[in-house]
């Protein structure tokens, strides 16, 4: 398979110590814009070109969880929902109130979500 521009950059930038992470993320951008694996991942084109360019000075870890989740298949244990992405939880723990409203399961994470421990946002 041949290596695609983005995965070819992420090497050079990160070397022989490139994260099995990364290189999803990396793939992925050579499949769809920057801009569109950021949506995905709930982070901005510039935080995604930084990343593959091991230039983003922001929390990694975080945006590890967010690819693993995305790309490759990283979930959690959400105690209303049961087994849900990362992506998806993160998701549900940016929610308003108002947002949430609409329905019970909702309303149900909305309220779980600040004491959860899988809560990235404060």
């Amino acid at each position: 398979m041949a290596e695609g521009r983005q995965v070819a950059r992420a090497r050079a930038a990160w070397g022989d110590r490139l994260p099995d992470w990364v290189e999803a993320l990396a793939r992925a951008c050579d499949g769809e814009s920057q801009g569109k694996v950021g949506l995905r991942i709930g982070y901005s084109a510039a935080v995604v070109n930084q990343v593959v360019g091991n230039d983003y000075r922001g929390d990694m870890a975080a945006v590890e969880r967010a690819v693993r989740g995305a790309f490759l298949g990283l979930s959690v244990e959400c105690p209303v929902l049961g087994e849900i992405s990362t992506v998806a939880c993160r998701g549900h723990q940016a929610r308003s109130f108002q947002a949430a409203s609409s329905n019970s399961v909702k309303v149900r994470l909305f309220r779980t979500c600040p004491s959860c421990p899988h809560r990235r946002t404060k």
